[in-house]
């Protein structure tokens, strides 16, 4: 019987060990806690902007973190969980819960899932945005398919972002130019030495691109992203406090606007 259970908690011990089945909670500093909040806050605000096309007030009720730094690539992964809140065009207000996954890694942080629940007010629901999802729909099917994407994008980044070092993190479809067809979005990490972090935009239907980049000065890096909304972190170099903002298009030119 003792065999058995020594192989058992062999057994178990590996389990964890390969799938990750526990996490090691952790105490985050008042930065840490303050940034990784207003993470978990965009990733709520994306959600309800994606669906009800209105802003949210967003209150995070609990966050808990993980330390990851020794498998994975990400040193923090975090649980939030709270309320929030929306008024639509009549002063109606609605609420809801939610229930945000996300991470934070050398070079920013961001929302790998949202769960949210439906805004209610009573026995009222707030009725899903249907020109957000008329818009989706036409610019599904007007897209090229996903192999044509991303190889422009990839010949775009391979003719205007050095390669010595370079990542190229996730891509994200948004129309920051505001043309009704959606650009593609992502964070590139390059140097030696020192690394930067810049964000790359390429709009698909003109074949043009832009690039978000202040090496020695600032790294950008993008959190998520909806339909026409693309939420980035600015890190100034120097220890100064860190930014969140959205990308936008001015003189033909990519800027950070800080919201």
């Amino acid at each position: 019987m003792g065999k058995k259970i020594a192989c058992l908690a062999v057994i178990v011990a590996l389990a964890v060990s390969v799938f990750g089945c526990a996490q090691k909670a952790m105490k985050l500093t008042p930065e840490q806690e303050t940034e990784l909040t207003e993470a978990a806050r965009i990733g709520v605000v994306l959600e309800i902007y994606t669906k009800y096309g209105l802003e949210p007030g967003v209150t995070v009720d609990k966050l808990n973190a993980f330390d990851a730094s020794a498998k994975d690539y990400y040193r923090i992964t975090y649980t939030a969980t709270g309320t929030y809140t929306v008024v639509d065009g009549t002063g109606e207000h609605y609420s809801g819960t939610f229930k945000v996954i996300g991470h934070w890694e050398a070079h920013g942080h961001g929302t790998d899932k949202c769960d949210i629940t439906v805004p209610r007010n009573g026995s009222k629901t707030l009725p899903e945005n249907p020109i957000a999802r008329e818009t989706e729909a036409t610019a599904d099917t007007a897209e090229p398919t996903e192999t044509t994407i991303n190889q422009s994008l990839m010949d775009y980044i391979d003719a205007n972002t050095p390669l010595t070092g370079r990542t190229i993190e996730k891509v994200y479809e948004s129309d920051v130019n505001q043309d009704g067809h959606r650009d593609l979005c992502v964070t590139v990490l390059y140097g030696s030495g020192i690394i930067s972090s810049a964000i790359v935009v390429y709009d698909v239907q003109n074949n043009n691109g832009y690039i978000l980049d202040e090496r020695m000065t600032c790294d950008y890096s993008i959190l998520g992203a909806s339909e026409d909304l693309v939420a980035v972190c600015r890190i100034p170099y120097g220890g100064k406090t860190k930014t969140t903002g959205v990308l936008a298009i001015e003189g033909n030119k990519l800027v950070f606007i800080e919201k």
